[in-house]
């Protein structure tokens, strides 16, 4: 079951910055805000959930407002593909993160594969901005050059946050997956704070909120709840491996959305981030992990 929720939230996230591109002319912080307060008020017919210890509400309400928010502007400020491909980097943090307070993965098959998913991230950056520069004029180079590294420092800030999230979960395995609203509603409340204190309510077409309106329900929405679920029923590498369906997914989609060719250097780096989850693969769980995975359904 865990397996399966995984699965149908890769799906949805595949789907995440290409609606994202779709919406580039509305304001980043309402975006976030509408979206995450409809993911946000799908858990409230099982708000009894929600009673959680202050310091986990504060740093899951602020870790799910941080990833949003920088992962967002990231893709504002850079070219899309290679912006969410660093993005995506989050399952092999997961995975390194996570190795180092168990014995899921050996420490070295966490660096080979830590090594080859940010070499791959790298590879794939390098190729999309290769016909990016030659439309550059000479004099914008620098500032096309600084507004691009600093969309990927944001784009791996954000893999970091959002990896802090997901092991903040799996550390609570006995609060419900369906507590997830209590981080997202917060967190969606706060963006529309912050979007209103400087600025009005913005004219959107209908195509745009039916894309806002998809973001919340699916990949800022469900995903999160099967997402949770995943992470505290599930494996973690085997979660983690995973996902890692979604920088090749996404990147389709990204590359159907912009209607340009992507290169074999760019499917090159997309294979070096996949492949380097296999590596830091974990073995079986002990039967140990299994009893807590089992005492923790009977908790969701």
């Amino acid at each position: 079951m865990a397996v399966l929720g995984v699965a149908i939230t890769v799906l949805m996230w595949s789907t995440l910055a290409t609606s994202v591109d779709l919406l580039h002319g509305a304001p980043t912080l309402f975006v976030n805000g509408i979206a995450l307060t409809l993911g946000g008020l799908l858990g409230l017919p099982w708000v009894r959930h929600w009673k959680l210890p202050l310091s986990l509400l504060l740093s899951g309400s602020v870790l799910m407002f941080a990833y949003h928010v920088i992962y967002f502007f990231a893709l504002r400020f850079g070219d899309p593909i290679g912006v969410s491909l660093v993005h995506y980097l989050w399952p092999i943090i997961i995975v390194c993160l996570s190795g180092r307070a168990s014995s899921e993965s050996a420490p070295g098959n966490r660096f080979v594969s830590a090594l080859l998913g940010f070499g791959g991230a790298a590879v794939a950056c390098w190729s999309v901005q290769q016909p990016l520069m030659s439309n550059v004029p000479t004099s914008s180079v620098s500032q096309h050059l600084f507004r691009e590294v600093a969309a990927y420092f944001l784009a791996l800030l954000s893999a970091f946050a959002w990896a802090a999230y997901s092991i903040l979960g799996k550390r609570h395995n006995s609060v419900s997956s369906l507590s997830v609203g209590a981080f997202s509603l917060p967190a969606g409340l706060a963006c529309l704070a912050l979007h209103f204190a400087t600025s009005g309510w913005p004219s959107l077409p209908a195509q745009d909120w039916l894309v806002l309106v998809y973001m919340g329900i699916g990949p800022m929405g469900i995903a999160f709840y099967l997402w949770d679920f995943g992470m505290k029923n599930g494996n973690t590498g085997t979660t983690a491996a995973l996902s890692y369906a979604t920088p090749v997914l996404s990147t389709m989609f990204l590359g159907l959305h912009a209607a340009r060719p992507l290169s074999t250097t760019l499917w090159l780096g997309v294979a070096m981030v996949t492949a380097s989850v296999v590596l830091a693969r974990p073995g079986k769980s002990t039967g140990v992990e299994q009893n807590e995975r089992k005492r923790s359904i009977l908790h969701t």
